[in-house]
């Protein structure tokens, strides 16, 4: 019966990026109980109570079935769980309080260099955990149930009225649970997890190919390396269950998924309505289905998909000099990022440089942010400081409570990022402004796209044109990418390539693609070692085409105060694993003159202009999985789970899919030299040495089974050679497209 375990805060630090645990002691009273060894507010579920005339299943039409009674809510659909809550319990809990920004960092929209302070003080002073259901109203592919929460009597002080609506869509026959209380904070729903459930999704998670046993707050906000991977740029609040189901929320305002119980999963949205959206079927199928609803991608451009985009920058010697060399070693160059490319101190011919690579089929990029460098900066774009003038006379920037334009951080390629004014994106007049400035500079500059930094900067203090910034925060990177779209079609470039390192699930249906934003030039879960999980999950949930930057971003010291630089091996293993994607995109680095560059020696040269090779070489193959994904919503690099869901999801954590047919085994540690491919039944081929591997039936796991379900099989276990060089990646025998990708590489003098 209690429904919150204590008032709690939870810090979603974007410079410190974690999630900090609150202090002080509980109020005393009902309902109310400290709880020390958790984070955040804890809304657990309560009594049921259903009249009796009201339980029962209830049909909405097409197989979907609604029953709700006092052993909990269940949603089926031809016999299939599409959304069970917890067993004996309500399966809502609303509650009383608030949910503040708190103004520790983020008073003037400024916490460190490296991204905003964006704090949530999480506090529900009374929780009503259980539920009394009295009413129910039938519609032809609908049923509202009504009823009160309440904290101790259901005509107490504390009780709200509550809908509860399960909707059956006529287009598609997918179920959408809405859960309304008038008066009310905040209000979660309490899922049923059994012992053994594995979950995904989450979007952009470094830390774990699994999202399970943790508290999730859906805030963009920057991960700091140096803290670990406990932010992200992208979430996204979906999660799909190996139970055969899954759900997404609706909305901008401040969410949290919570996996810390046994035997539940909870979905919390600060606001009085709650709305998820359900899934169920094969885990392509549920995929599919939530990428459809959250919006196709955007097709990545053909000339991206068979040559590498490589960071480079300084100077028009230098960026020339770097294509030279890279073109005399057989690279296969597509574009150069110079993300310094709008200053013209550093490049007086820019025309001429861009003129002279088109000429060599190589692109040129730059970079751009939706904040304006307060003060002239060496590599700034020559027109930043007119435009910073313009839109402050125009009223076209974000405010504090005095009317001053709010500081946030303005990315920076000298210096990381210095103090900055954010555009206005609430603001249509700002927005038609700053899409014709784009559209410009993207025809005066000749690029082909940008690498499309911030989206993470809103601070909770800002006074916006419109909206509240609780909610804006997490709006700010789909804002941010409409208008990036936008002026690239206004430019006449609807070719052109966009990476944005922030995004929510409708980012991708204008971006096409998301970076990983700042990783660690190391094997760390901070560097190379988290862009399996991170990729992995974005893709599965809704953002399809996911890309890191070879090499890292950032050198981390060590805790005894040395570097962790770049080493060749780790630069080759990255450029292996990124080549079997959809984009190969080299970063230069924080301090570009001292990271090693892919370029910088004749090993190091010779191994990444082979694998650019191999990238080309694959162009066919790869065109053909962004045209499925643009079409179903699945993600070029997948998990085997979404191809083989019979098998268990944990067993397969190191390898996956590349498109339909490249099963990919990656060498993520230093110093490995063998790789375990963990394969399902049938004959499977090594695509770069021919070896092939007969594997017969799966084999039974040694766990015990649960809810009378035996646990899942995992697949049989090959050691394969991993020398550098020779990526680890397999395909079925009878595959006629890996067959051709293999062909494709022998044509092009890769294989023998």
């Amino acid at each position: 019966m209690l429904a919150v375990r204590g008032v709690r805060a939870v810090r979603v630090v974007a410079a410190a990026a974690v999630v900090l645990a609150a202090a002080g002691a509980l109020l005393a009273g009902p309902g109310r109980r400290a709880l020390a060894d958790r984070e955040g507010v804890d809304l657990e579920p309560g009594l049921l109570q259903v009249d009796a005339d009201l339980r029962g299943a209830v049909a909405l039409g097409n197989g979907v079935y609604a029953q709700l009674s006092n052993g909990g809510l269940l949603v089926t659909k031809e016999s299939n769980v599409v959304w069970r809550g917890v067993d004996h319990g309500s399966p809502i809990t609303a509650g009383l309080g608030h949910a503040t920004p708190s103004t520790s960092a983020a008073a003037t929209g400024w916490a460190t260099a490296d991204g905003p302070g964006w704090d949530v003080d999480e506090h529900v002073d009374h929780a009503l955990g259980n539920l009394r259901i009295t009413g129910r109203t039938l519609r032809d592919s609908s049923v509202r149930y009504t009823g009160r929460v309440y904290a101790d009597r259901v005509d107490g002080p504390y009780s709200r009225s509550v809908t509860l609506t399960i909707t059956r869509r006529t287009l598609d026959s997918r179920v959408l649970l809405d859960v309304e209380v008038p008066g009310a904070d905040v209000v979660a729903v309490h899922q049923y997890r059994r012992d053994g459930y594995d979950f995904r999704g989450g979007g952009v998670r470094t830390g774990d190919l699994l999202v399970s046993d943790g508290r999730f707050p859906m805030v963009t906000a920057t991960t700091d390396v140096a803290s670990g991977p406990s932010s992200t740029l992208a979430p996204v609040p979906v999660l799909f269950s190996s139970a055969g189901n899954g759900f997404a929320l609706d909305g901008d305002a401040y969410a949290v998924l919570d996996l810390r119980h046994h035997g539940r999963v909870d979905t919390t949205a600060w606001q009085p309505r709650l709305l998820l959206r359900l899934y169920d079927g094969t885990p392509e199928q549920m995929v599919s289905q939530h990428a459809t609803d959250a919006g196709l991608p955007h097709p990545l451009p053909t000339w991206s998909l068979s040559g590498a985009v490589v960071s480079v920058r300084g100077s028009t010697r230098h960026v020339q000099d770097v294509v030279n060399r890279l073109q005399d070693a057989q690279a296969v160059v597509a574009a150069v990022l110079v993300r310094d490319g709008g200053q013209r101190a550093r490049y007086p011919d820019w025309h001429r440089l861009v003129d002279r690579l088109s000429a060599r089929d190589v692109r040129v990029l730059t970079e751009i942010s939706p904040s304006l460098a307060l003060h002239p900066r060496r590599s700034g774009a020559d027109d930043e400081p007119q435009l910073l003038a313009t839109a402050r006379a125009r009223g076209y920037l974000v405010t504090d409570a005095r009317g001053r334009p709010v500081r946030v951080p303005t990315a920076d390629a000298d210096q990381g990022s210095v103090p900055g004014a954010l555009i206005d994106l609430t603001n249509p007049r700002a927005v038609r402004w700053y899409t014709t400035v784009l559209t410009d500079r993207m025809r005066r500059e000749r690029v082909s796209g940008w690498v499309v930094q911030g989206g993470d900067e809103l601070p909770p203090q800002a006074h916006l044109f419109a909206g509240d910034p609780t909610t804006e925060h997490d709006a700010w990177p789909r804002r941010w990418a409409a208008i990036t779209r936008q002026a690239c079609q206004d430019a006449g470039r609807p070719d052109c390539l966009l990476l944005q390192d922030t995004a929510d699930e409708g980012t991708a249906a204008l971006t096409g693609a998301v970076g990983l934003g700042r990783q660690a030039t190391d094997w760390s879960d901070r560097g190379l070692g988290g862009v399996l999980p991170a990729t992995i999950n974005a893709g599965v949930s809704g953002l399809p085409f996911v890309a890191s930057s070879v090499g890292g971003t950032t050198t981390l010291s060590s805790w005894w105060g040395g570097k962790r630089p770049r080493t060749d091996e780790l630069l080759e293993r990255w450029t292996e694993l990124e080549t079997f994607g959809p984009l190969l995109v080299t970063a230069d680095g924080d301090r570009p003159a001292s990271p090693a560059q892919v370029w910088g020696s004749p090993g190091r040269l010779a191994a990444f202009a082979r694998m650019s090779r191999v990238f080309a070489a694959l162009a066919d193959y790869r065109r053909a999985v962004v045209r499925h994904a643009v079409e179903t919503g699945l993600p070029a690099v997948r998990p085997l789970w979404l191809a083989e869901p019979g098998l268990s999801q944990g067993s397969t954590a190191s390898e996956y899919l590349f498109g339909d047919s490249m099963l990919v085994v990656p060498a993520l540690s230093e110093g490995m030299t063998t790789v375990q491919a963990r394969l399902p039944p049938g004959r499977w081929v090594e695509l770069f040495t021919g070896v092939t591997h007969d594997v017969g039936s799966a084999l039974p796991t040694t766990a015990e089974a649960t809810d009378s379900t035996p646990p899942p099989p995992v697949p049989r276990e090959v050691t394969v050679s991993a020398r550098p060089g020779s990526p680890v990646v397999l395909y079925r025998a009878e595959d006629d497209d890996a067959a051709d990708a293999r062909a494709a590489l022998v044509s092009a003098g890769l294989l023998p």
